[in-house]
């Protein structure tokens, strides 16, 4: 604890928005991550209950499958389920609702987390050239000689460099896992209401030809 105070008193005062930066970054991504990963459970099961209830034609028993089921295949199956009398085109349009609002919500803190990996870096060159200008401020009054100011300077510039790259390389790294598992959910959910839809299609077809 006493080597993370000595870092930041010597980092100079950047290193305060560096520190709220990666507190903000570390809380959005253990968030996502656990939110991700209730979200991106086997559709599969529920895939299965649901048609089951739709081939005894309970829609409201596979519509309650999907509402207990949290994350968005679920949301965008019980949709899929609710417009099942529409049209082909019609249904199509309202499943796209649900995904672009089902999206978003998936995305949440994204950018924000983005953001942070681009200000990082820029931070910590702030606090390099602060740190600079004081190194130049020292040798300027002729203190030269104290190796004491001159290190106080050249440690500030180091730090909030080392700092700032830190808190971006890891956090860009986190935002690319949380985006490639957001991008995969999606496709879950593509795949899951296709399939569906096809199924119900089906179901409907066999009904008029019995």
């Amino acid at each position: 604890m006493s080597a993370i105070v000595d870092i930041m008193t010597k980092g100079g005062p950047v290193m305060w928005p560096l520190l709220l930066c990666s507190i903000v970054a570390l809380a959005i991504t253990i968030e996502r991550f656990y939110s991700l990963s209730r979200a991106g459970a086997d559709p599969e099961k529920l895939i299965g209950k649901v048609k089951d209830a739709l081939k005894k034609k309970d829609f409201r028993v596979a519509v309650g499958y999907c509402e207990a089921t949290p994350g968005p295949v679920a949301a965008a199956l019980a949709t899929a389920i609710d417009l099942h009398d529409l049209e082909l085109e019609e249904l199509k349009e309202g499943v796209n609702e649900a995904f672009l609002e089902e999206a978003p919500r998936m995305e949440r803190g994204l950018p924000i987390l983005s953001t942070i990996v681009t200000v990082a870096p820029l931070l910590g060159l702030l606090g390099t050239i602060a740190g600079l200008m004081k190194l130049f401020s020292v040798i300027a009054g002729g203190h030269i000689g104290n190796s004491e100011q001159l290190s106080g300077g050249i440690a500030e510039a180091l730090i909030t460099t080392a700092t700032g790259l830190t808190i971006a390389i890891i956090f860009m790294i986190f935002h690319n896992l949380l985006a490639a598992r957001v991008d995969r959910i999606i496709n879950q959910m593509e795949k899951s209401v296709t399939e569906l839809v096809n199924f119900m299609r089906m179901e409907g077809r066999s009904d008029v030809s019995n």
